[in-house]
């Protein structure tokens, strides 16, 4: 079971700080209107495989899931704009369904995450930045929603056998 670290934000919402205990399924509280969960929360939590947050999340941090090599039920929040760099990076989920709020997807988000085959991109995202699916090996199917503006030549270096799909 975890035990979460919490701080105020200016705008009177909150932010997840970190993290004690450990379980294969982590339930975020809702309690109090969280929106950001900073840097490492999860970093290297090998026994993780569920993640559950609350539809308040904005933002997820960098290196969050770093080294969650197990991790493989993750539904983002509605809500979601920002993905900070390597927020996802060498991770174990298979699929991914990243909703329209995040309109850009920066680089290095899903770096090295080597069991990932499948990604949806929902309707509102527009750009895929350079190396934001940066030797995910075995990707193999990306869906496109038809809001897509921008797909970097880099976006999906070191996946050599991904095909794109538009909507």
């Amino acid at each position: 079971m975890y035990q979460f670290y919490y701080k105020m934000n200016e705008d009177e919402t909150y932010t997840i700080t970190g993290c004690s205990g450990e379980g294969e399924t982590a339930i975020l509280p809702n309690n109090l209107k969280y929106t950001v969960i900073f840097d490492d929360v999860f970093k290297g939590h090998k026994e993780l495989t569920k993640v559950v947050f609350p539809d308040t999340i904005t933002d997820i941090g960098a290196f969050v899931f770093d080294g969650c090599e197990n991790l493989k039920e993750l539904t983002l929040p509605p809500y979601l704009k920002n993905f900070w760099q390597y927020a996802l990076t060498r991770c174990g989920i298979e699929e991914i369904s990243i909703p329209g709020s995040v309109e850009h997807i920066i680089p290095f988000v899903f770096n090295e995450c080597k069991n990932l085959k499948t990604v949806y991109i929902k309707e509102g995202t527009k750009k895929i930045l350079g190396n934001a699916f940066r030797n995910c090996t075995n990707l193999q199917d990306v869906y496109l929603p038809s809001s897509i503006e921008e797909v970097s030549e880099f976006a999906f270096a070191g996946c050599p056998n991904v095909q794109i799909h538009k909507r």
